[in-house]
């Protein structure tokens, strides 16, 4: 499938870390093709911090949301299948970190601010809730849409294994007995894997 003019600006942009414009012409590309699952998850992730900060725990969950609907317009393009996975891969490479580095920044901004919170406790609960199902649901789908092929247990087992360590991190608002499942789940891919301890504490600090 020939590249459209845009798309290729905002993989460009991308390329570049140049996220106004990569976010600019990922625009462009959805109103072009409003079904370009690549467009519809990369305008999100670059919208994310364009707003105020009130606005960020919202844009974020709009984000989660936007995963599934996303990965299932790539399987549906007329892209090839080596091509579709090479797409999702760059997207989860760049949701994957998100959640944690979500509440790094929320909790920075409290930390810098003595006499307000910019984040109150149910936003950040929130975006960690939100970024945690995210995971698995990312995982999930990528399994359901392309098992057997090894290039997507590799991707569904990375988005596995950082639901699994971020539940074991905020177990009270995790599904109970989640992590074990998908532990399971992550060593029939990866016999080598440990799961990670469960905190001694419930903390939404930005230390890992």
């Amino acid at each position: 499938m020939e590249e459209s003019k845009y798309l290729k600006l905002a993989r460009q942009a991308r390329a570049e870390n140049n996220s106004e414009d990569a976010k600019n012409y990922y625009a462009k590309v959805r109103e072009e093709d409003p079904e370009n699952g690549e467009a519809k998850y990369f305008h999100a992730y670059y919208s994310l911090y364009s707003g105020t900060n009130k606005e960020l725990c919202s844009r974020f969950i709009n984000l989660c949301k936007s995963l599934p609907s996303s990965i299932s317009l790539i399987k549906e393009s007329p892209l090839g299948k080596d091509e579709q996975l090479k797409s999702i891969k760059e997207i989860v490479d760049s949701f994957v970190p998100e959640t944690w580095a979500e509440n790094k920044y929320m909790n920075s901004k409290n930390a810098g601010n003595s006499n307000f919170r910019v984040f109150d406790y149910n936003e950040i609960k929130a975006c960690c809730v939100a970024g945690m199902k995210a995971l698995k649901d990312l995982g999930d789908k990528i399994n359901e849409l392309y098992s057997p092929d090894p290039l997507a247990k590799n991707l569904a087992v990375s988005a596995w294994k950082e639901y699994v360590a971020l539940s074991q991190k905020w177990y009270a608002y995790a599904v109970k007995g989640d992590a074990e499942v998908y532990a399971e789940k992550i060593k029939k891919y990866d016999p080598s894997y440990q799961m990670p301890k469960k905190a001694g504490c419930i903390s939404f600090s930005n230390k890992r």
